[in-house]
């Protein structure tokens, strides 16, 4: 019987330098009983060159050989989205599917995939009650990296240390931060913060008068279909001092949790208060988010198709919870109920 082949897809995102398996994860795969095929330059971005991958037992093709001889094509942003190509009957798709942020073109492309007989797997997916230990999990380390960054980044850019005391050129009081949420995102930028000397208080919502807080970071994310939802008004805005940094680690293309901030952009309000557009803190750190996604790529791997055989369990638990399409349905009624109000609306059948 023929081996099976993992497809590892070049990202194309401007600007993303990560990729779903760094070389020292070849091996792994390999151990599986499985064949590795990687898109031609997919490490490049990360001085991850061709011949390092041909070392660790991979195969080198183009973007069309890969999703054509790949059972499993692995990215973290879906490849057939992204380059246009539609994959065949019965080939396992396993990307991330949160960053499509497209509320009203992603539940059709679900559906699409589902009529194409794709088995889609969205590591992103694993909702707060399975993702206790969940393997598969690779949403909460994409968000522990980027709380980490957003900590770092509100301390570049604030006019004042974070700590307090302990010599005359600090001042006598510690920065005080809020974090707006309570996600692996907030979790870590509270910690991170709070290792620093910062004060940190931690919430649901921002409050309208802020003037007590030198630092706000906020990480409500919406669910798959949803635009982002403000929590923090130009009126609260208006109560910081001049001086102080907001970062909103949400802001993307549909919005952010702050009103008036900009993806990957830093703006000055009138009133002084820098205000970081940050939704893509984790492609800051590409080596090490590249290494956390593949982690989840392989317990995955080991989970569907470890002997060399592909064993879709719908009713599995932990795989249940990241698995979106298979044999030509949807599976999570939390994805499957959007579509249908979706093509209500657009009078679809």
């Amino acid at each position: 019987m023929a081996s099976l082949t993992v497809g590892v897809c070049r990202e194309i995102t401007p600007g993303d330098r990560r990729v779903a398996l760094p070389p020292e994860s070849v091996p792994r795969v390999r151990t599986l009983g499985l064949d590795v095929l990687v898109e031609t330059g997919a490490g490049e971005r990360l001085r991850l060159p061709d011949p390092e991958y041909r070392a660790a037992g991979a195969g080198i093709g183009s973007r069309d050989e890969v999703i054509a001889d790949s059972d499993i094509v692995v990215a973290l942003r879906p490849p057939a989205c992204a380059a246009g190509r539609v994959l065949r009957r019965g080939q396992v798709m396993v990307a991330l599917l949160t960053v499509l942020r497209a509320p009203l073109s992603t539940p059709f492309l679900i559906h699409k995939w589902a009529d194409e007989g794709l088995t889609v797997i969205a590591l992103d997916l694993v909702g707060d009650a399975e993702a206790a230990g969940s393997p598969l999990d690779a949403a909460a380390s994409m968000e522990q990296l980027a709380g980490y960054k957003a900590a770092l980044l509100a301390a570049d850019l604030l006019d004042r240390p974070l700590s307090a005391g302990g010599c005359a050129a600090l001042p006598g009081t510690a920065a005080r931060a809020l974090i707006v949420g309570h996600g692996p995102a907030a979790r870590r930028a509270g910690r991170t913060l709070e290792a620093c000397g910062t004060e940190v208080l931690t919430a649901d919502n921002a409050p309208s008068d802020l003037r007590d807080r030198d630092i706000v970071v906020t990480s409500l994310r919406p669910w798959l279909y949803d635009r982002p939802r403000i929590v923090l008004t130009a009126e609260s805005l208006a109560t910081m001092r001049p001086g102080s940094v907001v970062v909103d680690m949400v802001a993307d293309q549909d919005g952010g949790n702050v009103e008036g901030s900009e993806p990957e952009t830093v703006v000055r309000t009138a009133s002084g208060v820098l205000v970081a557009g940050a939704g893509r803190l984790a492609e800051r750190l590409p080596r090490v988010a590249s290494d956390a996604y593949a982690s989840h790529v392989i317990a995955l791997l080991q989970r569907i198709a470890s002997g060399g055989v592909i064993d879709i369990d719908p009713t599995d638990p932990v795989l249940s919870a990241v698995l979106v399409t298979h044999r030509g349905l949807v599976l999570r009624d939390s994805v499957w109920r959007p579509i249908m109000e979706q093509m209500t609306v657009a009078g679809l059948p």
